[in-house]
């Protein structure tokens, strides 16, 4: 009681804005300690302005999603800032173990939260907080059959939103139903939004400044890229490039505020072909083709950092070996080679495990 009194009177020298700047510049398990120590840091460490800000500032980082023999462990390691960095190693921070119910086969996440779902039908979709450990499972939905969930964050109304496509027995049109996690009692609501049917394909998905992207195979036989506006509740449609095929498969990222495509050249798999959508309402992409160094010709591409490198990682590996990501420079033609270190506890699994990484990751309390 006595040290309260000596941080709130200590506290009390400081100005509010000096104190929030402060706060925002440390970790968000320090956060955590915190917001222990006074009722006063307490309320200004939950209040969403200083949650936001906290976020804005917080360093990016790597989140690793393992799937060793149905179970899920989650890392994650400080994301590379500067392509003149002179890092050759990480060393990458374990989560406790989720539940055991928790779904494993598929991981999004945004602003420090995790989406987790199977990809079987009827079966449960949990937002986790790996930080912290905090689970939501979302309620069930009444259909036959759950095609597929998309998880996003509207920037300005600062809620986390989940898009479901639903299909019920002998409907060949799906119903597509949101839920936002904010609300007071968490239901299911139907959109009003009139969309031609299509059907997603099992590739890459990516929310962008509140707006979700994914590639879906419509009725005549075509492939568009769909995009839906969180905050309005409403899709859209994008026209691929001409050049553009839905197989092999997409990598779709954020490219500076804006939708990137990454592809392999067909048939030319030294090749690598980037597109970047400069203007949605008219459908118009920048291409760019680049031959690729042999040292990622194999490796999967996971997306773009901030300072423009490109990130390959494996999709499988071993745990007993090494394990590395590959940063490609478009611009100067180099690639950085960077160890992960901290995987220990998942050196007994003989077998080979899947792996997704995830980039822009940043902790919350």
């Amino acid at each position: 009681m006595e040290q309260q009194e000596e941080v709130r009177e200590f506290s009390d020298l400081i100005p509010e804005d000096l104190l929030i700047d402060i706060f925002s510049r440390v970790s968000a398990k320090s956060i955590g300690r915190c917001r222990c120590v006074s009722e006063l840091w307490e309320h200004i460490l939950g209040r969403p302005d200083f949650t936001e800000l906290f976020l804005t500032r917080a360093p990016p980082r790597l989140l690793f999603a393992f799937k060793a023999e149905k179970e899920l462990y989650v890392f994650s390691s400080p994301q590379p800032q500067s392509p003149d960095d002179e890092i050759s190693c990480l060393v990458a921070t374990p989560y406790k173990r989720f539940p055991k119910y928790v779904p494993t086969d598929i991981c999004t996440s945004q602003y420090g939260l995790v989406f987790l779902q199977h990809r079987r039908r009827k079966a449960a979709q949990v937002v986790c907080n790996p930080l912290t450990r905090h689970c939501i499972t979302l309620p069930k939905l009444k259909a036959t059959g759950v095609e597929r969930s998309y998880f996003g964050f509207d920037p300005t109304s600062k809620q986390f939103k989940v898009l479901c496509m639903t299909r019920s027995s002998f409907v060949t049109h799906y119903t597509h139903r949101i839920l936002t996690l904010e609300s007071g009692k968490r239901v299911w609501r139907t959109i009003q939004d009139t969309v031609p049917d299509h059907s997603p394909l099992e590739v890459d998905e990516i929310c962008i400044n509140g707006v979700l992207y994914y590639i879906a195979r419509f009725p005549t036989i075509e492939y568009k890229i769909v995009c839906f506006d969180f905050r309005r509740e409403k899709f859209g449609f994008i026209q691929l490039d001409k050049d553009m095929f839905p197989v092999p498969k997409f990598t779709l990222f954020n490219y500076k505020g804006k939708l990137g495509v990454h592809q392999h050249e067909m048939l030319e798999l030294e090749k690598s072909v980037w597109w970047v959508l400069e203007d949605a309402g008219e459908d118009k992409w920048f291409k760019r083709k680049c031959m690729l160094p042999s040292e990622v010709r194999n490796m999967m591409c996971v997306g773009m950092t901030g300072t423009g490198e490109i990130v390959f990682t494996p999709s499988t590996c071993y745990l007993s070996d090494s394990f590395y990501i590959l940063l490609f420079n478009t611009e100067r033609n180099t690639v950085r080679r960077i160890y992960i270190q901290g995987f220990e506890e998942l050196k007994p699994h003989r077998t080979e495990v899947s792996v997704q990484t995830i980039l822009d990751f940043v902790e919350r309390m």
